[in-house]
């Protein structure tokens, strides 16, 4: 009840002039629409157009995005400098609870393409009401209902299937519609598979394996929807089945994740004005890694595998009404999510680390935001109360007999107040005003919050856990992390005429609390990382950082049958207590794409050409012994006919010169006997061509 009262106390403040908020409205939203919708921004989300198995290829043509990879199915969003947990994502609405604590199922894996598939990025200061913890940016990756109750009625049916090479990868998806005056019923299905992928030639002229980028996954979703007077009812359940995956930069691969979730949605439309949506959803993930059915291991003895789930349940609200001459908008959430971990050794039973024990994590948020557009100014105001408890059952393992250290430590655990609350409080203002025909300018301000996540509060045992950030060192939790408070400004201008458009934008994020790692001084610790054969262990601390850049997006014709996009993306990330860069930042980077539409043998036809040119990144972490990395500048070449109505191909050449060259967010190899040496950072990928046919009708 008192978390509910300080929620709705929250909501009820938004009835005041005087408070931030912010409303999509005037927020530039991105949004990337996949087939069979028409392409905006030249990034779809298609199932016939993707290299990565996870699409996260197609999510980095947006301005800020990079994917650090550190395998083929395990793709981190990277967003202006800032990745892991701290960008939001949601897939259908659904939060996704990931179970593996190196992100190996990060919430891109997830995706599933279905028809009316979107991926909305909030550019730059995301509104209070698009989620909780947003201080990093958010992506949204959905198919939206009301899309689909305008579908007309009958069956729409859409397949296709592509072939990659090298590697002897085959990709098929199936997505089937039916539409009723009243409602909707549809399916999707899809399956990927691929052995190892290549590097471009080296200096001796050698094709270059890249170790353990293998994979193999199925998924299926159901989804229906069905609409009375002025009620509609969505309902959603998704499965995703992946099998052995390769992840080289981590220290364990993918043996198994069993990944399910569901989403109920109401909606009630009062009037046009006035607007009532509910959603309830949940989402379950069972996931296998270990370090030997897919690289060698020294020894028995080293062989390991960790079993882990995470089990999440949520549900959200919110109203929209007029009020104050605008639009307010007022909302609730709750979720609730658990993570347990078990590392075992196959060859020897009695060998267990109990590595998280039923860790509960729940979620009270409540916000209000205020819209107002007039003639001379479009105002964004929004406020967001939260409140998240955090908690964690005690830990065992087998080496507490053994090892002094290793029972020291988890006596601590064992012996500390290991509950905790964060009371966070977000803020966001954002105003866009006309300043003539073509001119428009932008300027916002915001705080953001985000907790400390359940493997920098609770990892006990030193061990290299980062959440996916895979720097190689082992790593310890603090149960006396604050939670990060950001503050942001940003300032931008839009310029659009003769079909042309140009928006910078500059920011500059000042991150109080920032969560990272540092030596630890916790002598058992050491002591254990040391007996291991490794260096001396980190510990998640709260620290400072700053972050600052800025984005340019241009989209215009060249002629009538030309167009042309380009983004360009810069970010200087450090920290503030030491004299160092933040960890794995992507360079600064251009990406153009010239588009030609046309016609062959009276059928549409288009042709691409994408040039992405990233420059050098000197400015790394010291502390965490990251290497600089020298620039480069790949081409892409592609190609859509559509032959008929029904029958289309779309061929891509990706790295048409086959570039060798090393992304600076990629990861280091970990995998010995490879053709790449354990701690060099993996390449990407050659010259590869892929083809793919779709049918639909």
């Amino acid at each position: 009840m008192k978390k509910t009262a300080i929620a709705l106390a929250v909501c009820t403040a938004g009835f005041s002039p005087f408070l931030y908020a912010q409303d999509t409205a005037s927020t530039e939203v991105i949004t990337v629409i996949g087939e069979p919708l028409t392409l905006t921004n030249n990034a779809p989300v298609s199932a016939s157009t993707n290299t990565e198995a996870d699409y996260g290829d197609q999510l980095a043509a947006l301005p800020g995005v990079t994917i650090s990879r550190n395998g083929p199915v395990t793709g981190l969003i990277q967003y202006r400098g800032l990745y892991g947990d701290r960008v939001g994502v949601t897939i259908d609405g659904v939060d996704i609870a990931v179970a593996g604590p190196n992100a190996m199922d990060s919430p891109l894996s997830h995706v599933l393409p279905e028809p009316g598939l979107q991926a909305v990025l909030y550019r730059g200061i995301v509104p209070v009401s698009a989620g909780v913890e947003t201080l990093g940016g958010k992506l949204d990756i959905r198919a939206d209902a009301q899309h689909l109750f305008a579908q007309a009625n009958g069956l729409q049916f859409n397949a296709s299937a592509g072939a990659f090479s090298p590697g002897d990868a085959q990709q098929y998806q199936a997505n089937a519609f039916y539409g009723t005056d009243n409602g909707f019923f549809s399916g999707a299905f899809t399956h990927q598979q691929r052995d190892e992928r290549e590097a471009a030639s080296n200096d001796a002229g050698s094709n270059i394996t890249i170790p353990n980028s293998q994979y193999q996954r199925n998924g299926g979703k159901l989804r229906a929807g069905y609409s009375w007077g002025k009620h509609s009812l969505d309902v959603s359940y998704q499965t995703l089945n992946t099998n052995n995956s390769g992840t080289a930069a981590l220290a364990m691969d993918i043996t198994s994740i069993d990944a399910a979730w569901y989403r109920l949605g109401y909606q009630y439309q009062a009037d046009d004005e006035r607007m009532l949506k509910v959603s309830v959803f949940g989402n379950s993930n069972q996931h296998a890694m270990d370090n030997f059915s897919q690289r060698a291991v020294s020894m028995a003895s080293t062989a390991r595998q960790n079993d882990a789930d995470s089990v999440a349940q949520g549900i959200e609200a919110s109203y929209i009404t007029p009020a104050l001459n605008g639009e307010l908008e007022v909302g609730f959430s709750h979720l609730h999510s658990r993570n347990s971990s078990v590392i075992t050794n196959p060859n020897n039973s009695a060998f267990y680390i109990n590595n998280f024990s039923d860790i509960t994590r729940d979620t009270y948020s409540g916000f209000t935001e205020w819209h107002r557009k007039t003639d001379t100014a479009d105002y964004l105001l929004g406020l967001r109360y939260t409140q998240i408890d955090m908690d964690a059952d005690a830990i065992d393992s087998n080496m507490v007999m053994m090892n002094d250290a290793v029972a020291t430590l988890a006596s601590n655990f064992n012996t500390a107040e290991r509950s905790e609350t964060y009371n966070m409080l977000d803020a966001a203002a954002t105003i866009q005003i006309p300043v003539s025909e073509t001119v428009t300018v932008f300027t916002g301000i915001s705080q953001k919050n985000r907790a400390p996540n359940y493997y920098e509060r609770y990892t006990w045992l030193p061990l290299g856990i980062t959440g996916g950030m895979a720097d190689g060192f082992n790593y310890i939790g603090n149960l006396e992390l604050d939670n990060e408070t950001a503050r942001q400004i940003e300032f931008g201008v839009t310029y659009s005429k003769n079909d042309w458009t140009v928006s910078p934008r500059l920011y500059y994020q000042d991150i109080e609390d920032y969560i990272t790692g540092t030596p630890s001084s916790n002598a058992a610790a050491v002591m254990f990382s040391t007996m291991m054969g490794s260096d001396t262990p980190f510990q998640w601390t709260n620290t400072d950082a700053v972050i600052k850049g800025l984005d340019v997006t241009i989209n215009g014709k060249l002629s009538d049958n030309l167009l042309l996009t380009s983004t360009a993306s810069l970010s200087h990330g450090n920290r503030d207590d030491i004299d160092d860069g933040l960890f794995r930042i992507a360079p600064e980077q251009l990406t153009t794409r010239i588009e030609w539409q046309s016609e062959l043998m009276q059928s549409p036809l288009m042709l691409s050409v994408t040039s992405h040119l990233v420059g050098a990144q000197n400015h790394t972490s010291a502390l965490q012994n990251e290497s600089s990395t020298s620039g480069y500048g790949l081409i892409h070449l592609g190609a859509r006919w559509q032959l008929t109505q029904a029958f289309s191909v779309s061929v891509q050449l990706q790295n048409a010169l086959d570039k060798y060259y090393t992304a600076h967010t990629a990861g280091v190899n970990r995998v010995s006997d490879a053709d790449i040496a354990v701690g060099d950072k993996l390449p990407g990928t050659g010259r590869e061509w892929q083809i793919s046919a779709s049918y639909r009708f």
